[in-house]
């Protein structure tokens, strides 16, 4: 399985998964021929919804008129165009829209899961059926920004795969799956801040691969932050490149009919 393979699976995935949130009504969606937005208008202060994802340069640069107003119309001013890395062609069109790199990136990790031993966890993991564990862990990792996660605590039951490490109960780490086609996508995952260094994380990682492989999953992929890229690559993860996120330098582009051509 090839690098450009697994990240064509993580940008599946990722759109999928926002749709998931979407759905639980916290974002609002855009959908035109290769391309999806999101953004959510209550919290323009939060780059990272206000997203556009494109499946090839073609499609970004005849979208971007109908996505200038899609976020014109909802006074979001500071939306972000998501550019995977080594996509020349979409570089180019999104610099010649007066778009340009900002600070945020996510480094894109992919797996192919037979290129890996499987090594179930050594500690006993809870499947979780509901989301309370995962969003308390989260609430207490991410602080304000945790408060987002009520999303998940909303019927119906989350199409995903949930693990939990406790203590006497006490919920510790936590990561889940969602599975698009025959790849895992890894979100959710992490430790309150009195477990960490214990491996927690990791015995979590080992334990959605190991029930992956029982579903038949052969891929996982993720987005991970600096501090925890070393933990992923040491499980085996392939580094995938960075992804950025490009917003308008200036006033928006004059758009015409030969843009698109």
């Amino acid at each position: 399985m090839t690098n450009a393979e697994l990240s064509a699976r993580l940008l599946s995935n990722v759109i999928a998964f926002k749709h998931l949130q979407r759905e639980r009504g916290t974002l609002r969606h855009l959908g035109l021929p290769g391309v999806d937005a999101f953004c959510l208008p209550e919290h323009p202060e939060h780059a990272r919804a206000q997203q556009a994802f494109f499946h090839d340069a073609g499609a970004l640069r005849d979208a971007l008129p109908a996505l200038t107003d899609f976020y014109r119309r909802l006074d979001l001013p500071g939306w972000r165009v998501v550019l995977p890395p080594g996509d020349a062609e979409a570089r180019r069109v999104l610099e010649a829209a007066g778009f340009g790199p900002d600070a945020v990136r996510m480094d894109a990790l992919g797996l192919a899961l037979g290129d890996v031993p499987d090594a179930p966890p050594d500690i006993s993991l809870e499947v979780s059926e509901t989301q309370d564990d995962m969003v308390a862990i989260n609430k207490r990792t991410w602080g304000q920004l945790g408060r987002q996660l009520d999303v998940w605590l909303r019927p119906p039951r989350l199409p995903v795969h949930t693990l939990v490490a406790k203590a006497a109960g006490v919920p510790l780490a936590c990561g889940l799956a969602r599975d698009v086609g025959d790849t895992a996508g890894i979100y959710m995952v992490a430790t309150v801040p009195e477990a960490r260094g214990q491996g927690l994380a990791a015995q979590v990682m080992r334990g959605l691969h190991h029930q992956a492989r029982a579903r038949g999953m052969t891929a996982a992929v993720l987005q991970a932050t600096p501090e925890a890229k070393p933990l992923y690559q040491r499980l085996g993860y392939r580094d995938l490149g960075a992804w950025e996120t490009w917003g308008r330098l200036g006033p928006p582009a004059c758009f015409t009919s030969s843009d698109g051509g």
